[in-house]
């Protein structure tokens, strides 16, 4: 259908209501809580992904490669039929392309699934709901017993993968990008970690970004649900990175290498603030 000039009209007066909301919203949180201007706007950015308004709605918040699932609410407990369980709509990274042809290029197509896999059930987990194994075999048009598989040789890497029938079973195991940090802790080299994981070298430098970001603006704000929305991850991202670095200050070889990481975590800070879009990071960065 084209466009007509009443229909863009009304549009551009939508826009424009959708922006003057914006800064009366953002002037409130900054009179009541005594943030700055630039804390106010990334909480009016957060208010606006969780609500799927603006540049949020789901029109505009798929990335290429990205959909959108229902999956069974976090809350739900184990043994409970599905037909009677809470639903949510989640944001899944179905394709990267990067990412996966380095992986499958590297290490083959079962590699590659499996990072597809890992991936978006933990994008599931962090938007508070949980895929199912029948889930992922549909998304990736494959069976059952090959994403049970997948999920098996993952955990013999202690890698854990957030399913909704694992949740319960998942012990000790570790994240992915606990596991990446870990070895980034122990001065292994990004390329190294990659190849220990099974991931893409991407990835690893993305995660390696995020923890610095983290421990950077830690450091200056001391405030970890502060920090978390302006790195742009999830506060159970921020609380088990800063586990990671305190662990870690206790090692002195570590402790030399704080300025560095800092250093790299100012870096991205500098890059937000210069542009002026807080709040408006990538889903994708943890």
């Amino acid at each position: 259908m084209i466009p007509t000039y009443a229909h863009q009209k009304e549009l551009h007066e939508a826009r424009i209501d959708i922006k003057t909301l914006e800064r009366l919203f953002a002037n409130v949180i900054t009179e009541g809580t005594n943030c700055s201007a630039f804390e106010s706007d990334i909480i009016v950015e957060k208010a606006k992904e969780v609500f799927a308004i603006g540049d949020h709605s789901e029109s505009g918040i798929l990335q290429p490669g990205q959909m959108i699932w229902t999956a069974v609410d976090i809350i739900e407990p184990p043994g409970k039929p599905l037909k009677e369980c809470q639903l949510k709509r989640v944001i899944l990274t179905h394709i990267s392309p990067k990412e996966d042809s380095e992986v499958r290029r590297e290490y083959g197509p079962s590699a590659k699934r499996q990072q597809q896999i890992l991936r978006m059930a933990v994008e599931a987990k962090e938007q508070n709901a949980l895929l199912t194994q029948e889930d992922l075999a549909e998304i990736l048009d494959t069976d059952v017993r090959t994403i049970r598989r997948d999920i098996q040789a993952l955990r013999e890497n202690d890698i854990l993968v957030p399913t909704r029938g694992q949740i319960k079973d998942i012990g000790p195991g570790v994240t992915h990008r606990v596991k990446a940090i870990s070895l980034f802790l122990e001065e292994k080299e990004p390329l190294e970690i990659a190849r220990a994981i099974k991931h893409s070298l991407t990835a690893v430098e993305r995660y390696i970004d995020t923890f610095c970001r983290v421990v950077y603006c830690q450091r200056r704000f001391r405030n970890n649900l502060k920090t978390s929305l302006i790195v742009g991850v999830s506060l159970a991202t921020v609380n088990t990175y800063l586990s990671l670095h305190t662990q870690a200050c206790e090692d002195p070889a570590y402790m030399e290498r704080i300025s560095e990481i800092e250093q790299r975590g100012l870096i991205y800070y500098k890059n937000v603030d210069f542009k002026k879009k807080p709040g408006q990071t990538a889903r994708r960065t943890k």
